[in-house]
Protein backbone atom coordinates (compact mmCIF):
# COMPACT_ATOMS: atom_id res chain seq x y z
CA UNK A 1 0.00 0.00 0.00
CA UNK A 2 1.46 3.28 -0.80
CA UNK A 3 2.33 6.19 1.35
CA UNK A 4 -0.16 8.22 0.81
CA UNK A 5 -2.95 5.27 1.81
CA UNK A 6 -1.27 3.85 4.20
CA UNK A 7 -3.10 2.41 7.75
CA UNK A 8 -2.95 4.91 10.30
CA UNK A 9 -4.64 3.29 13.60
CA UNK A 10 -4.95 0.43 15.27
CA UNK A 11 -8.45 -0.26 13.97
CA UNK A 12 -6.83 -1.04 10.08
CA UNK A 13 -8.54 3.14 9.35
CA UNK A 14 -6.33 4.79 6.34
CA UNK A 15 -5.51 8.47 5.60
CA UNK A 16 -8.76 8.47 3.11
CA UNK A 17 -10.96 6.88 5.95
CA UNK A 18 -9.67 9.54 8.72
CA UNK A 19 -9.95 12.45 6.18
CA UNK A 20 -13.53 11.53 4.75
CA UNK A 21 -14.35 11.10 8.14
CA UNK A 22 -13.44 14.46 9.10
CA UNK A 23 -15.28 15.93 6.50
CA UNK A 24 -12.18 17.43 4.65
CA UNK A 25 -12.94 17.50 1.54
CA UNK A 26 -10.16 19.43 -0.24
CA UNK A 27 -8.38 17.17 1.18
CA UNK A 28 -9.77 13.75 -0.11
CA UNK A 29 -10.11 15.42 -3.33
CA UNK A 30 -6.29 15.67 -3.13
CA UNK A 31 -6.13 11.90 -1.90
CA UNK A 32 -7.59 10.87 -4.43
CA UNK A 33 -5.87 12.19 -7.59
CA UNK A 34 -2.76 10.43 -6.18
CA UNK A 35 -4.59 7.01 -5.78
CA UNK A 36 -5.66 4.37 -7.42
CA UNK A 37 -9.18 2.88 -8.05
CA UNK A 38 -8.76 -0.18 -6.13
CA UNK A 39 -7.09 1.23 -3.19
CA UNK A 40 -10.25 3.53 -2.17
CA UNK A 41 -12.11 -0.41 -1.30
CA UNK A 42 -9.92 -0.59 1.75
CA UNK A 43 -11.62 -2.08 4.83
CA UNK A 44 -10.60 -1.03 8.42
CA UNK A 45 -11.12 -3.97 11.21
CA UNK A 46 -15.03 -3.85 11.11
CA UNK A 47 -15.04 -4.17 7.23
CA UNK A 48 -16.11 -0.27 6.14
CA UNK A 49 -14.82 1.61 3.31
CA UNK A 50 -13.82 5.67 3.39
CA UNK A 51 -17.18 6.20 1.71
CA UNK A 52 -18.99 4.92 4.39
CA UNK A 53 -17.39 7.68 6.67
CA UNK A 54 -18.35 9.45 3.83
CA UNK A 55 -21.89 8.84 4.32
CA UNK A 56 -21.39 9.05 8.14
CA UNK A 57 -20.68 12.72 7.45
CA UNK A 58 -23.33 13.22 5.15
CA UNK A 59 -21.00 15.61 2.83
CA UNK A 60 -22.42 13.98 -0.87
CA UNK A 61 -19.59 16.08 -2.67
CA UNK A 62 -17.18 13.78 -0.85
CA UNK A 63 -18.71 11.03 -1.78
CA UNK A 64 -19.86 11.80 -5.51
CA UNK A 65 -15.70 12.18 -5.89
CA UNK A 66 -14.65 8.80 -4.25
CA UNK A 67 -17.94 7.43 -6.75
CA UNK A 68 -16.37 9.18 -9.60
CA UNK A 69 -13.10 7.16 -9.63
CA UNK A 70 -14.89 3.92 -8.57
CA UNK A 71 -18.22 3.35 -9.23
CA UNK A 72 -18.60 0.15 -7.60
CA UNK A 73 -17.82 1.56 -3.89
CA UNK A 74 -21.21 1.99 -3.23
CA UNK A 75 -21.44 -2.18 -2.68
CA UNK A 76 -18.19 -2.49 -1.05
CA UNK A 77 -17.92 -3.29 3.00
CA UNK A 78 -20.31 -4.99 5.37
CA UNK A 79 -22.08 -2.00 6.76
CA UNK A 80 -22.76 -0.19 3.13
CA UNK A 81 -22.70 3.17 2.82
CA UNK A 82 -26.17 3.61 1.93
CA UNK A 83 -27.36 2.21 5.21
CA UNK A 84 -24.66 4.24 6.77
CA UNK A 85 -26.30 7.57 5.33
CA UNK A 86 -29.74 6.16 5.95
CA UNK A 87 -29.07 5.06 10.09
CA UNK A 88 -28.14 8.55 10.37
CA UNK A 89 -30.42 10.06 8.81
CA UNK A 90 -28.69 12.19 6.13
CA UNK A 91 -31.26 12.42 3.43
CA UNK A 92 -29.48 14.16 0.85
CA UNK A 93 -27.05 11.04 1.26
CA UNK A 94 -29.65 8.36 0.94
CA UNK A 95 -30.76 10.12 -2.12
CA UNK A 96 -27.36 10.67 -3.72
CA UNK A 97 -26.27 6.56 -2.98
CA UNK A 98 -29.69 4.65 -3.92
CA UNK A 99 -29.56 4.75 -7.48
CA UNK A 100 -25.73 4.11 -7.22
CA UNK A 101 -26.47 0.96 -4.37
CA UNK A 102 -27.65 -2.28 -5.67
CA UNK A 103 -29.82 -3.48 -2.64
CA UNK A 104 -31.39 -6.23 -4.89
CA UNK A 105 -27.84 -8.01 -4.56
CA UNK A 106 -27.97 -7.74 -1.11
CA UNK A 107 -28.46 -10.97 1.28
CA UNK A 108 -32.14 -10.29 2.70
CA UNK A 109 -30.83 -9.70 6.47
CA UNK A 110 -29.28 -6.41 5.29
CA UNK A 111 -32.04 -5.32 3.18
CA UNK A 112 -34.83 -5.83 6.30
CA UNK A 113 -31.97 -4.08 7.78
CA UNK A 114 -32.05 -0.91 5.68
CA UNK A 115 -36.13 -0.78 5.42
CA UNK A 116 -36.69 -1.25 9.00
CA UNK A 117 -33.56 1.75 9.32
CA UNK A 118 -35.71 3.63 6.35
CA UNK A 119 -39.56 3.17 8.62
CA UNK A 120 -37.43 4.09 11.61
CA UNK A 121 -35.54 7.37 10.81
CA UNK A 122 -39.10 8.82 8.52
CA UNK A 123 -37.37 8.21 5.16
CA UNK A 124 -40.72 6.71 3.83
CA UNK A 125 -41.27 8.00 0.14
CA UNK A 126 -40.37 11.65 0.18
CA UNK A 127 -41.05 14.13 -3.40
CA UNK A 128 -37.75 16.02 -2.59
CA UNK A 129 -36.55 16.64 0.77
CA UNK A 130 -38.87 19.24 2.43
CA UNK A 131 -38.51 21.48 5.47
CA UNK A 132 -41.13 20.88 7.97
CA UNK A 133 -41.89 24.04 10.17
CA UNK A 134 -44.61 23.40 12.71
CA UNK A 135 -46.43 25.71 15.34
CA UNK A 136 -46.48 25.40 19.16
CA UNK A 137 -49.50 22.85 18.95
CA UNK A 138 -47.71 20.82 16.69
CA UNK A 139 -49.82 21.72 13.88
CA UNK A 140 -47.61 21.48 10.30
CA UNK A 141 -47.68 24.52 8.94
CA UNK A 142 -45.25 24.91 6.04
CA UNK A 143 -43.51 22.31 4.04
CA UNK A 144 -41.30 23.37 1.62
CA UNK A 145 -39.96 21.40 -1.12
CA UNK A 146 -36.21 22.14 -1.95
CA UNK A 147 -35.62 19.06 -4.66
CA UNK A 148 -38.07 17.76 -7.29
CA UNK A 149 -36.21 14.23 -7.83
CA UNK A 150 -38.41 11.88 -6.31
CA UNK A 151 -36.41 9.89 -3.53
CA UNK A 152 -38.72 6.88 -3.30
CA UNK A 153 -37.13 4.99 -0.13
CA UNK A 154 -39.10 2.00 1.93
CA UNK A 155 -42.02 2.19 -0.28
CA UNK A 156 -39.81 1.58 -3.47
CA UNK A 157 -37.89 -1.46 -1.37
CA UNK A 158 -41.89 -2.88 -0.70
CA UNK A 159 -42.54 -2.25 -4.35
CA UNK A 160 -39.64 -4.73 -5.53
CA UNK A 161 -39.97 -7.24 -2.59
CA UNK A 162 -42.81 -7.07 0.10
CA UNK A 163 -40.94 -9.75 2.25
CA UNK A 164 -38.60 -7.30 3.74
CA UNK A 165 -42.02 -6.37 5.66
CA UNK A 166 -42.53 -9.61 7.23
CA UNK A 167 -38.64 -10.08 8.34
CA UNK A 168 -37.03 -9.04 11.66
CA UNK A 169 -34.03 -7.04 12.00
CA UNK A 170 -31.46 -7.50 14.66
CA UNK A 171 -33.44 -5.76 17.38
CA UNK A 172 -36.02 -8.43 16.42
CA UNK A 173 -38.50 -5.40 14.98
CA UNK A 174 -40.45 -5.23 11.49
CA UNK A 175 -40.81 -1.93 10.14
CA UNK A 176 -44.56 -1.94 11.30
CA UNK A 177 -43.42 -2.16 15.05
CA UNK A 178 -40.85 0.46 14.16
CA UNK A 179 -43.94 2.60 12.81
CA UNK A 180 -46.33 1.73 15.46
CA UNK A 181 -43.99 3.29 18.19
CA UNK A 182 -43.44 6.80 16.34
CA UNK A 183 -47.12 8.45 17.19
CA UNK A 184 -44.84 11.35 15.73
CA UNK A 185 -44.75 10.60 11.81
CA UNK A 186 -47.76 10.05 11.60
CA UNK A 187 -48.71 13.62 12.76
CA UNK A 188 -51.63 15.04 9.87
CA UNK A 189 -53.54 17.76 11.58
CA UNK A 190 -56.11 14.81 12.94
CA UNK A 191 -54.72 15.28 16.52
CA UNK A 192 -54.75 18.76 17.66
CA UNK A 193 -52.92 19.93 20.70
CA UNK A 194 -55.14 20.83 23.97
CA UNK A 195 -55.67 24.59 23.56
CA UNK A 196 -56.56 23.82 19.24
CA UNK A 197 -59.40 21.19 21.23
CA UNK A 198 -60.60 23.95 23.49
CA UNK A 199 -60.80 26.51 20.36
CA UNK A 200 -62.45 23.92 18.49
CA UNK A 201 -65.10 23.28 20.53
CA UNK A 202 -66.07 26.14 21.05
CA UNK A 203 -65.87 27.61 17.04
CA UNK A 204 -66.93 24.98 14.28
CA UNK A 205 -64.15 24.26 11.96
CA UNK A 206 -64.55 22.81 8.49
CA UNK A 207 -61.31 20.66 7.86
CA UNK A 208 -60.65 19.25 4.37
CA UNK A 209 -61.23 15.31 4.08
CA UNK A 210 -58.87 14.95 1.12
CA UNK A 211 -55.62 16.02 2.34
CA UNK A 212 -52.69 14.48 1.00
CA UNK A 213 -51.80 11.60 3.17
CA UNK A 214 -48.79 11.51 4.94
CA UNK A 215 -45.62 9.07 3.54
CA UNK A 216 -46.17 7.06 6.57
CA UNK A 217 -49.58 6.20 6.15
CA UNK A 218 -49.01 5.39 2.78
CA UNK A 219 -46.54 2.93 3.95
CA UNK A 220 -48.80 1.07 6.43
CA UNK A 221 -51.26 0.45 3.87
CA UNK A 222 -49.14 -1.01 1.52
CA UNK A 223 -47.30 -3.22 4.52
CA UNK A 224 -50.74 -4.44 5.18
CA UNK A 225 -51.88 -4.58 1.87
CA UNK A 226 -48.96 -6.09 0.02
CA UNK A 227 -47.39 -8.17 2.98
CA UNK A 228 -49.98 -9.67 4.66
CA UNK A 229 -52.63 -9.72 2.23
CA UNK A 230 -53.19 -13.57 2.40
CA UNK A 231 -53.39 -13.59 6.04
CA UNK A 232 -55.95 -10.73 5.54
CA UNK A 233 -58.04 -11.89 2.30
CA UNK A 234 -57.96 -15.47 4.40
CA UNK A 235 -58.83 -14.98 7.60
CA UNK A 236 -56.16 -15.96 9.40
CA UNK A 237 -54.71 -14.50 12.59
CA UNK A 238 -51.51 -12.91 11.97
CA UNK A 239 -49.47 -12.32 15.10
CA UNK A 240 -47.36 -9.94 13.99
CA UNK A 241 -50.46 -7.10 12.88
CA UNK A 242 -52.48 -8.10 16.33
CA UNK A 243 -48.59 -7.78 18.39
CA UNK A 244 -48.16 -3.89 16.53
CA UNK A 245 -51.43 -3.04 17.56
CA UNK A 246 -51.32 -3.23 21.25
CA UNK A 247 -47.94 -1.40 20.75
CA UNK A 248 -49.78 1.60 19.04
CA UNK A 249 -52.45 1.87 21.53
CA UNK A 250 -50.00 1.79 24.50
CA UNK A 251 -48.15 4.82 22.82
CA UNK A 252 -51.06 6.26 21.85
CA UNK A 253 -50.77 6.15 17.89
CA UNK A 254 -54.38 6.61 16.79
CA UNK A 255 -53.77 6.91 13.43
CA UNK A 256 -51.38 4.08 12.52
CA UNK A 257 -54.10 2.17 14.57
CA UNK A 258 -56.53 3.49 12.04
CA UNK A 259 -54.91 2.72 8.74
CA UNK A 260 -54.04 -1.29 10.39
CA UNK A 261 -57.75 -1.50 11.24
CA UNK A 262 -59.00 0.22 8.05
CA UNK A 263 -57.13 -2.95 6.56
CA UNK A 264 -59.45 -5.23 8.32
CA UNK A 265 -62.16 -4.13 10.97
CA UNK A 266 -61.87 -7.50 13.01
CA UNK A 267 -58.72 -6.63 14.11
CA UNK A 268 -60.54 -4.32 16.89
CA UNK A 269 -61.92 -7.46 18.48
CA UNK A 270 -57.96 -8.78 19.49
CA UNK A 271 -56.83 -8.94 23.03
CA UNK A 272 -53.17 -9.03 24.55
CA UNK A 273 -52.40 -11.34 27.37
CA UNK A 274 -54.04 -9.60 29.67
CA UNK A 275 -57.13 -9.83 28.12
CA UNK A 276 -57.13 -6.14 27.16
CA UNK A 277 -58.58 -4.50 23.62
CA UNK A 278 -56.69 -1.65 22.12
CA UNK A 279 -59.64 0.22 24.02
CA UNK A 280 -58.83 -1.15 27.12
CA UNK A 281 -55.16 -0.34 26.83
CA UNK A 282 -56.22 3.40 25.56
CA UNK A 283 -58.10 4.24 28.87
CA UNK A 284 -55.45 2.78 31.20
CA UNK A 285 -52.63 4.66 29.59
CA UNK A 286 -55.11 7.39 29.41
CA UNK A 287 -55.00 8.31 25.38
CA UNK A 288 -58.53 9.91 24.37
CA UNK A 289 -58.17 9.85 20.79
CA UNK A 290 -58.23 6.35 20.96
CA UNK A 291 -61.52 6.10 23.28
CA UNK A 292 -63.15 8.89 21.53
CA UNK A 293 -62.66 6.03 18.72
CA UNK A 294 -64.45 3.55 20.62
CA UNK A 295 -67.62 6.18 21.89
CA UNK A 296 -67.87 7.85 18.89
CA UNK A 297 -67.14 5.66 15.91
CA UNK A 298 -67.94 2.14 15.93
CA UNK A 299 -71.54 1.96 16.63
CA UNK A 300 -73.24 -0.57 18.75
CA UNK A 301 -70.30 -2.81 18.85
CA UNK A 302 -69.00 -0.30 21.13
CA UNK A 303 -71.41 -2.17 23.59
CA UNK A 304 -69.84 -5.54 23.27
CA UNK A 305 -66.19 -4.26 23.73
CA UNK A 306 -67.46 -2.55 27.17
CA UNK A 307 -68.49 -5.66 28.51
CA UNK A 308 -65.19 -7.53 28.10
CA UNK A 309 -63.23 -7.70 31.45
CA UNK A 310 -59.62 -8.39 31.79
CA UNK A 311 -58.09 -12.05 33.17
CA UNK A 312 -58.15 -9.84 36.73
CA UNK A 313 -61.40 -9.51 36.12
CA UNK A 314 -61.39 -5.77 35.57
CA UNK A 315 -64.01 -4.06 33.59
CA UNK A 316 -62.85 -0.73 31.51
CA UNK A 317 -63.82 1.13 34.34
CA UNK A 318 -61.67 -0.28 36.94
CA UNK A 319 -58.96 0.49 34.20
CA UNK A 320 -59.86 3.88 35.08
CA UNK A 321 -59.60 4.24 38.25
CA UNK A 322 -55.76 2.85 38.03
CA UNK A 323 -53.59 5.54 38.60
CA UNK A 324 -52.27 7.29 35.00
CA UNK A 325 -48.66 6.88 33.49
CA UNK A 326 -45.96 9.02 35.55
CA UNK A 327 -45.29 10.77 32.01
CA UNK A 328 -48.92 11.19 31.64
CA UNK A 329 -49.14 12.92 35.16
CA UNK A 330 -46.43 14.77 35.09
CA UNK A 331 -47.51 16.91 31.29
CA UNK A 332 -49.87 18.23 33.97
CA UNK A 333 -48.47 20.75 36.32
CA UNK A 334 -49.66 20.55 40.07
CA UNK A 335 -51.12 17.43 41.99
CA UNK A 336 -54.62 19.35 42.05
CA UNK A 337 -54.90 19.50 38.75
CA UNK A 338 -53.40 16.27 38.39
CA UNK A 339 -56.23 14.67 40.47
CA UNK A 340 -58.67 17.50 38.41
CA UNK A 341 -57.46 14.94 34.93
CA UNK A 342 -57.82 11.21 36.74
CA UNK A 343 -61.48 12.59 37.70
CA UNK A 344 -61.91 13.43 34.25
CA UNK A 345 -61.27 10.38 33.50
CA UNK A 346 -62.84 8.38 35.59
CA UNK A 347 -66.12 10.31 34.97
CA UNK A 348 -66.11 9.71 31.61
CA UNK A 349 -65.61 6.59 31.20
CA UNK A 350 -68.25 5.66 34.03
CA UNK A 351 -70.68 7.44 31.71
CA UNK A 352 -70.27 4.97 28.87
CA UNK A 353 -70.22 1.73 31.06
CA UNK A 354 -72.90 -0.11 32.07
CA UNK A 355 -74.25 0.47 35.35
CA UNK A 356 -73.93 -2.73 37.04
CA UNK A 357 -70.51 -2.24 36.09
CA UNK A 358 -69.74 0.81 38.91
CA UNK A 359 -70.16 -1.99 41.78
CA UNK A 360 -68.55 -4.63 40.07
CA UNK A 361 -65.67 -6.32 41.87
CA UNK A 362 -62.25 -7.82 40.20
CA UNK A 363 -60.58 -10.98 41.52
CA UNK A 364 -59.11 -8.62 44.15
CA UNK A 365 -63.03 -7.82 45.68
CA UNK A 366 -62.72 -4.44 44.24
CA UNK A 367 -64.56 -2.13 43.24
CA UNK A 368 -63.68 0.59 40.49
CA UNK A 369 -64.71 3.43 43.21
CA UNK A 370 -62.58 1.49 45.82
CA UNK A 371 -60.11 0.83 43.86
CA UNK A 372 -59.81 4.51 42.39
CA UNK A 373 -59.77 5.49 46.79
CA UNK A 374 -56.76 3.21 46.62
CA UNK A 375 -54.38 4.20 43.69
CA UNK A 376 -55.49 8.26 44.32
CA UNK A 377 -55.08 8.46 48.10
CA UNK A 378 -51.37 9.68 48.02
CA UNK A 379 -52.36 11.64 44.91
CA UNK A 380 -54.85 13.48 46.72
CA UNK A 381 -52.94 14.41 49.83
CA UNK A 382 -50.22 15.58 47.53
CA UNK A 383 -52.86 17.94 46.08
CA UNK A 384 -54.49 19.04 49.25
CA UNK A 385 -50.80 19.80 50.13
CA UNK A 386 -50.24 21.72 46.77
CA UNK A 387 -53.54 23.31 46.99
CA UNK A 388 -52.69 24.56 50.70
CA UNK A 389 -49.68 25.78 50.09
CA UNK A 390 -50.65 27.98 46.93
CA UNK A 391 -53.60 29.23 48.66
CA UNK A 392 -51.74 30.54 51.71
CA UNK A 393 -49.22 32.23 49.94
CA UNK A 394 -51.36 33.68 48.12
CA UNK A 395 -54.02 34.72 50.84
CA UNK A 396 -50.79 36.70 52.75
CA UNK A 397 -50.54 38.97 49.56
CA UNK A 398 -53.95 39.56 48.99
CA UNK A 399 -54.36 40.31 53.10
CA UNK A 400 -51.70 43.23 52.53
CA UNK A 401 -52.85 44.42 49.44
CA UNK A 402 -56.11 44.60 50.55
CA UNK A 403 -54.88 46.50 54.37
CA UNK A 404 -52.34 49.05 52.30
CA UNK A 405 -55.38 50.25 50.19
CA UNK A 406 -57.56 50.78 52.69
CA UNK A 407 -55.43 52.43 54.97
CA UNK A 408 -53.82 54.80 52.08
CA UNK A 409 -57.64 55.23 50.82
CA UNK A 410 -58.24 56.68 53.89
CA UNK A 411 -55.27 58.81 55.00
CA UNK A 412 -55.28 60.35 51.16
CA UNK A 413 -55.64 64.02 50.83
CA UNK A 414 -55.02 64.35 46.99
CA UNK A 415 -53.12 67.81 47.95
CA UNK A 416 -49.67 68.22 46.06
CA UNK A 417 -46.72 68.51 47.66
CA UNK A 418 -45.81 72.17 46.05
CA UNK A 419 -49.26 73.49 47.47
CA UNK A 420 -50.01 74.57 43.58
CA UNK A 421 -53.43 74.01 42.75
CA UNK A 422 -53.73 71.58 39.82
CA UNK A 423 -56.84 71.77 38.96
CA UNK A 424 -57.76 70.54 35.51
CA UNK A 425 -55.76 67.37 36.13
CA UNK A 426 -56.40 66.82 39.43
CA UNK A 427 -59.78 65.87 39.11
CA UNK A 428 -59.56 63.15 36.96
CA UNK A 429 -56.48 62.04 38.44
CA UNK A 430 -58.83 61.70 42.33
CA UNK A 431 -61.44 59.97 40.64
CA UNK A 432 -58.60 57.24 39.17
CA UNK A 433 -56.68 57.06 42.17
CA UNK A 434 -60.68 56.58 43.28
CA UNK A 435 -61.98 53.78 41.39
CA UNK A 436 -58.64 52.02 41.41
CA UNK A 437 -58.10 51.70 45.13
CA UNK A 438 -62.21 50.20 45.51
CA UNK A 439 -61.06 47.75 42.71
CA UNK A 440 -58.50 46.55 44.17
CA UNK A 441 -60.00 46.52 47.84
CA UNK A 442 -62.82 44.30 46.21
CA UNK A 443 -60.85 42.47 44.08
CA UNK A 444 -58.04 41.35 47.32
CA UNK A 445 -61.27 40.83 49.75
CA UNK A 446 -62.32 38.58 47.17
CA UNK A 447 -59.10 36.71 46.81
CA UNK A 448 -58.40 36.55 50.65
CA UNK A 449 -62.23 34.89 50.73
CA UNK A 450 -61.48 32.36 48.06
CA UNK A 451 -58.13 31.51 49.66
CA UNK A 452 -59.34 30.96 52.90
CA UNK A 453 -62.18 28.73 51.92
CA UNK A 454 -59.39 26.59 50.19
CA UNK A 455 -57.60 26.06 53.10
CA UNK A 456 -61.00 24.85 55.33
CA UNK A 457 -62.20 22.67 52.48
CA UNK A 458 -62.75 19.11 53.06
CA UNK A 459 -60.99 18.25 50.12
CA UNK A 460 -62.71 15.53 48.98
CA UNK A 461 -61.98 13.48 45.47
CA UNK A 462 -64.82 15.20 43.99
CA UNK A 463 -64.03 18.88 45.18
CA UNK A 464 -61.09 18.40 43.35
CA UNK A 465 -63.33 18.24 39.50
CA UNK A 466 -64.77 21.21 40.01
CA UNK A 467 -65.04 22.87 43.45
CA UNK A 468 -61.47 23.42 44.60
CA UNK A 469 -60.26 24.79 40.37
CA UNK A 470 -62.83 27.24 40.35
CA UNK A 471 -62.35 28.61 43.68
CA UNK A 472 -58.37 28.75 42.83
CA UNK A 473 -59.02 30.34 39.71
CA UNK A 474 -61.41 33.10 41.13
CA UNK A 475 -58.67 33.89 43.60
CA UNK A 476 -55.82 33.99 41.53
CA UNK A 477 -57.75 36.24 39.02
CA UNK A 478 -58.60 38.44 41.58
CA UNK A 479 -55.57 38.55 42.84
CA UNK A 480 -53.99 39.61 39.39
CA UNK A 481 -56.68 42.27 39.31
CA UNK A 482 -56.17 43.96 42.73
CA UNK A 483 -51.86 43.78 42.03
CA UNK A 484 -52.59 45.56 38.55
CA UNK A 485 -55.52 48.02 40.02
CA UNK A 486 -52.92 48.97 43.34
CA UNK A 487 -50.05 49.74 40.63
CA UNK A 488 -52.99 52.08 38.81
CA UNK A 489 -53.44 53.96 42.46
CA UNK A 490 -50.19 54.19 43.26
CA UNK A 491 -48.98 55.99 39.84
CA UNK A 492 -52.45 58.54 39.89
CA UNK A 493 -51.46 59.49 43.62
CA UNK A 494 -47.91 59.80 42.88
CA UNK A 495 -48.61 62.27 40.18
CA UNK A 496 -51.68 63.79 42.63
CA UNK A 497 -48.39 64.26 45.11
CA UNK A 498 -45.70 65.82 43.14
CA UNK A 499 -47.43 66.90 39.36
CA UNK A 500 -44.46 68.72 38.38
CA UNK A 501 -42.02 65.76 38.94
CA UNK A 502 -40.61 64.68 35.26
CA UNK A 503 -39.90 61.16 36.23
CA UNK A 504 -43.87 60.20 36.48
CA UNK A 505 -43.20 58.39 32.63
CA UNK A 506 -40.20 56.11 34.38
CA UNK A 507 -42.31 55.72 37.49
CA UNK A 508 -45.39 54.53 35.48
CA UNK A 509 -43.06 51.87 33.25
CA UNK A 510 -41.42 51.12 36.96
CA UNK A 511 -45.41 50.44 38.11
CA UNK A 512 -45.88 48.16 35.49
CA UNK A 513 -43.48 45.58 36.29
CA UNK A 514 -44.74 43.73 38.71
CA UNK A 515 -48.32 43.10 36.59
CA UNK A 516 -45.51 41.87 33.43
CA UNK A 517 -43.75 39.43 35.95
CA UNK A 518 -46.91 38.20 36.99
CA UNK A 519 -48.70 36.99 33.47
CA UNK A 520 -45.18 36.18 32.62
CA UNK A 521 -44.07 34.23 35.38
CA UNK A 522 -46.68 32.83 37.25
CA UNK A 523 -48.35 30.23 34.92
CA UNK A 524 -51.20 28.99 37.68
CA UNK A 525 -53.47 31.49 35.54
CA UNK A 526 -52.98 29.41 32.60
CA UNK A 527 -52.89 25.67 33.68
CA UNK A 528 -56.24 26.44 35.67
CA UNK A 529 -58.66 27.68 33.14
CA UNK A 530 -56.65 24.92 30.52
CA UNK A 531 -57.51 22.16 32.78
CA UNK A 532 -60.94 23.14 34.19
CA UNK A 533 -62.43 24.82 30.84
CA UNK A 534 -60.71 23.22 28.28
CA UNK A 535 -59.98 19.57 29.27
CA UNK A 536 -63.37 18.13 28.81
CA UNK A 537 -63.21 18.85 24.52
CA UNK A 538 -60.61 16.00 25.07
CA UNK A 539 -63.55 13.65 24.46
CA UNK A 540 -65.43 15.39 22.01
CA UNK A 541 -65.09 13.71 18.84
CA UNK A 542 -64.45 17.08 15.92
CA UNK A 543 -63.98 14.48 13.29
CA UNK A 544 -64.63 10.91 12.72
CA UNK A 545 -61.02 9.32 12.17
CA UNK A 546 -62.04 5.44 11.15
CA UNK A 547 -64.94 6.17 8.97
Amino acid sequence: MSKIQREITITKETTLHIAAGANKEEFVKQLLIKMKEDKLEALNTKGNTALCYAAATGNVNIAELMLNQNKDLANVGSVKPLFMAALLGHADMVNFLSPRTNITEWDITEQVQLFVTYASVGMYAVSGIGVVIRDPEGQVMVAQCLKEQAMWKALEMLKENSTVATFENKDNETALHVLATKPLAFDSGSQPGILRRCINSWRTIKQDQNSKQTEAHQLVKNICAHAYKDDVENCRVNEEISHVLFVAAKVGNVEFLIEVIRTDVDLIWKMDTQGRTIFHIAVEERHENIFNILVNEIGSIKDILLDITTKDGNNMLHLAAKLAPEHKLNAISGAALQMQQELLWFKEVQKVVRPSFKEMKNKEEQTPNVLFAKQHEGLRKDGEKWMRKAATSSMIIATLIGGIMFIGQLIFSGQPADGVNHSSDKSNLVRVFSYASAITLFSSSTSAIMFLSILTSRYSYDDFLVLLPNMLLIGVTSLFISIATMMVAFSASFYLKYPNHHGFTLIGLFACLPILYGLLKYRLLYDIVRSTYCSSSLFQSHQRLLY
